[in-house]
């Protein structure tokens, strides 16, 4: 929810064709139902988490391939001053297959759940 709106993000892993789509927000319209609002660029995505540090919002997503390597980068989008997701950051990921939010002693984490690289499933 954001300034009394309610989202949704779906994460969208493959097409029948590519995993290289996008995921779409959605935005509870007047109607009562769920609209597209924006959809951002993704690779394979298996998961995306919604955040808020010092009231404003984020969404991770986890990009788990893009139809040649797993070894590629997920990112960290910010609801910037157009009322639009932005991307923050971006960071390197194994096949991420999750990713989560999390505060320990007032400093915000992402914890995520790398799967392989393409050669091992074994990831430090």
């Amino acid at each position: 929810v954001v300034d009394n709106t309610h989202y949704l993000a779906v994460a969208n892993y493959h097409n029948d064709t590519t995993p290289n789509i996008r995921s779409p927000i959605y935005q509870l319209g007047q109607s009562g139902r769920f609209e597209v609002f924006q959809q951002l660029d993704t690779h394979g995505a298996s998961d995306v988490e919604h955040f808020v540090i010092n009231g404003t919002h984020h969404l991770a997503v986890a990009n788990l391939y893009n139809g040649v390597t797993r070894n590629i980068q997920s990112a960290v989008y910010v609801l910037g001053p157009a009322g639009r997701f932005e991307v923050l950051q971006e960071f390197a990921t194994h096949g991420a297959g999750d990713i989560e939010h999390f505060v320990a002693n007032d400093t915000h984490y992402l914890a995520v759940a790398n799967i392989q690289d393409g050669v091992t499933y074994n990831i430090q």
